[in-house]
């Protein structure tokens, strides 16, 4: 079994992880969020610039490629992180005032 490229990863994380944590988010409990706020995404940015990195060393992207340009993944997951921490401040201020 080969590995799979820096690159390819890369994507995998814009296209389909960052995406998916958000399907269903209504359903999630309030540990998931306060989990893949404070663990999830910080570990799995850090990975994003690594592969990053990666891809630039192994030549596998340009330079130029937005797919590894550092300001472009932060706001991925500066969005992500703000997202997610509307919907933790929401259920936060529901649960306040239901009781």
């Amino acid at each position: 079994m080969g590995t799979v490229s820096a690159k390819k990863r890369l994507e995998v994380i814009e296209r389909d992880v960052i995406p998916s944590m958000f399907v269903g988010v209504l359903s999630k409990d309030d540990k998931w969020l306060e989990h893949t706020l404070k663990v999830t995404l910080p570990q799995l940015e850090e990975k994003a610039y690594r592969l990053a990195r990666e891809c630039k060393k192994t030549r596998e992207c340009a330079q130029d490629d937005p797919l590894v340009d550092e300001t472009r993944i932060k706001a991925l997951f500066e969005e992500a992180r703000s997202k997610l921490g509307k919907e933790h401040l929401t259920r936060e201020a529901h649960s306040r005032y239901s009781h």
